[in-house]
């Protein structure tokens, strides 16, 4: 499962990518306070195995979700140069502006 984080996001809104031997769940979560625990809900009832967080979790969020997801789920976080991070901020101020 692949987790972003962005203030508009619903973690009920999933999108899912089947093949005949694997399932990408992709999920953009709110900034909400139980977004965490939505994660965690999430992969029990779908038998996540493995999670990527978005760049935008910080280190406690991180653990916050390790804990959250217990012991039989992987959890990464995805990180990028210092290019890639000049893109991505500009790419979200962007959509901020066009959210006001």
């Amino acid at each position: 499962m692949y987790v972003s984080k962005w203030a508009d996001g619903d973690p009920h809104d999933v999108t899912v990518i089947e093949t005949p031997t694997f399932s990408l769940h992709s999920m953009v979560a709110g900034d909400s306070c139980n977004r965490i625990a939505e994660i965690g809900k999430y992969c029990r009832a779908n038998n996540i195995h493995s999670i990527i967080l978005c760049p935008g979790f910080t280190n406690s969020m991180v653990a916050q979700v390790t804990t959250e997801v217990g012991n039989e789920v992987a959890v990464a976080v995805s990180r990028t140069d210092g290019l890639g991070s000049v893109i991505s901020a500009r790419a979200r101020n962007e959509a901020k502006k066009g959210l006001k």
